[in-house]
């Protein structure tokens, strides 16, 4: 009897634990570094940034800009510690549990749509798109994003 006792204690200890690991803390990375990340919100208000990108290929990790009225990306050049601050916001927001989010509100004449995309190097993606719905921590994460890649343009370009 005792021993049945003690081995579902441990069974149960151990699920637990499982169930503690499968989410990162806030402050911590994905398993996995990010290769590339997406991240575009648009209303009716006129922004001239309508949305970024970073890519970490060949060797360089690369912050691009899509500008109003501009058929080319702006490319700015970035640190690791700026890619690890990015990454830090998909634990800290729980991006990972947005994979599949699809949301539109109904009845909704003139909203904020998004969409965001990562990849990680593990071949992990996430897709979530919205309008006017939005996935748990979205306003947070929404804001900290544009704070992050905003501060690598100079003022004059951040906005109109």
């Amino acid at each position: 009897m005792k021993k049945r006792a003690v081995l579902l204690c441990l069974l149960l200890g151990g699920a637990f634990l499982l169930c503690g690991c499968r989410n990162p803390a806030p402050d911590e990375k994905p398993p996995s570094a990010l290769t590339c990340f997406s991240f575009s919100e648009s209303s009716s208000y006129f922004k001239r940034v309508q949305g970024y990108e970073f890519r970490a290929e060949d060797g360089k990790t690369t912050a691009y800009f899509y500008m109003a009225n501009e058929e080319e990306l702006y490319p700015v050049p970035v640190d690791q510690a700026w890619v690890d601050k990015l990454t830090g916001f998909i634990g800290q927001y729980e991006m990972m549990s947005w994979d599949g989010f699809s949301g539109s509100a109904t009845g909704l004449l003139d909203g904020t749509q998004f969409y965001v995309e990562f990849t990680l190097s593990d071949g992990t993606s996430v897709r979530a798109s919205g309008y006017g719905d939005f996935p748990d921590g979205y306003g947070g994460a929404s804001q900290a994003i544009d704070a992050h890649f905003l501060q690598l343009l100079p003022e004059d370009m951040r906005d109109w």
